[in-house]
């Protein structure tokens, strides 16, 4: 998402009163919530989705009265969560954590995906974050010119790629550097964010676009465990001040990408149960707990949004993501 992209979805404060106060008199004929709900996280615990997720699941769990539980479903690129809960029923007890990327780009390139966004309605977003591309300490490139220069001079080694999985959003973050600068790295593919970083700081893999809020990757940096090249935001982020943007490259410009991780619900699930989730989340987005935790590990939000917003929102991240599907020539595998 581009810094006017997101700026055109940011809602104003006002619609945090409006979300909140949505189809009450119908939520208190529905009775709902009242048993646990189940979120599937679609990737590894220790990540940043499942990071972000898990930290909202308590300010979630503090507005609806009820037990909020997070079980990790991880694979393919996200789509056997994904899967698991379109088939679920539609009864908000079922729910998806996921990354907008990953559930988008799914269905465009692993054949085994069947589900479609329109079998989702989304319930909010828990956080937001800008890409890092971060090497093994082991490596010595202090910018991504320097990155590039290397990876097209013949004869020096082929660099290798993590990412999560084809189709995942740091397997497009990475095709679009490829497809754009030229460059060919060897890919690697990982279950999840957690376990890429791992072997990156175990030099068993090169480099990767790495979601720089909402999980570890911050704090990996800042300890050494692994070295950052550039930020893929349209800004320099406070927590890495002397970070340089991809856009400050030499190579490359207008090179912006970014993942949100959102909770989503069956696309039959009823409206007032709708209703209350997201005004549920919107808690969470204003909450002090989320607000500390942007500040401690540089991840970002967008503002609460009602329920017409979020599936308009959805909507134009998925005509977005079908764009850029065809420009890298993402096909099934």
């Amino acid at each position: 998402m581009n810094a006017s992209t997101r700026r055109h979805f940011l809602i104003s404060g006002a619609s945090t009163l409006a979300a909140s106060s949505i189809g009450l008199p119908a939520l208190a004929q529905s009775g709902y919530p009242n048993k646990p709900i189940l979120v599937k996280i679609a990737f590894p615990a220790g990540g940043p989705s499942d990071a972000s997720v898990r930290a909202a699941n308590v300010i979630l769990q503090r507005n609806l009265g009820q037990t909020v539980v997070a079980d990790n479903m991880p694979g393919a690129g996200g789509s056997i969560a994904a899967m698991f809960v379109a088939r679920a029923p539609a009864d908000g007890y079922t729910l998806l954590g996921t990354t907008g990327t990953d559930l988008l780009a799914s269905p465009f390139t692993i054949s085994s995906a069947k589900y479609s966004v329109s079998d989702f309605r989304l319930m909010g977003v828990t956080g937001i974050s800008d890409f890092v591309l971060a090497c093994s300490p082991t490596l010595d490139f202090k910018s991504v010119d320097e990155l590039i220069k290397y990876a097209k001079t013949p004869g020096n080694r082929q660099l290798s790629i993590a990412h999560w999985g084809t189709g995942s959003a740091a397997h497009i973050v990475a095709a679009d550097f490829q497809t754009r600068t030229g460059v060919k790295f060897l890919e690697v593919p990982y279950k999840g964010v957690a376990p890429s970083m791992i072997d990156m700081a175990g030099s068993q893999v090169d480099i990767g676009f790495m979601p720089v809020g909402g999980g570890p990757t911050l704090g990996m940096l800042q300890n050494g465990k692994l070295r950052a090249i550039g930020l893929a935001g349209p800004a320099r982020n406070p927590a890495l001040p002397d970070l340089p943007v991809i856009n400050e490259s030499n190579t490359l410009t207008n090179f912006e990408h970014t993942l949100w991780v959102g909770i989503l619900a069956p696309s039959k699930t009823p409206g007032a149960v709708v209703d209350r989730l997201t005004a549920a989340m919107n808690e969470w987005i204003v909450s002090p707990e989320n607000k500390a935790r942007m500040a401690a590990n540089a991840s970002g939000r967008l503002d609460p949004m009602t329920p017409a917003q979020a599936e308009a929102f959805l909507k134009r991240e998925s005509e977005k993501f079908s764009r850029i599907a065809r420009a890298i020539k993402l096909e099934p595998q």
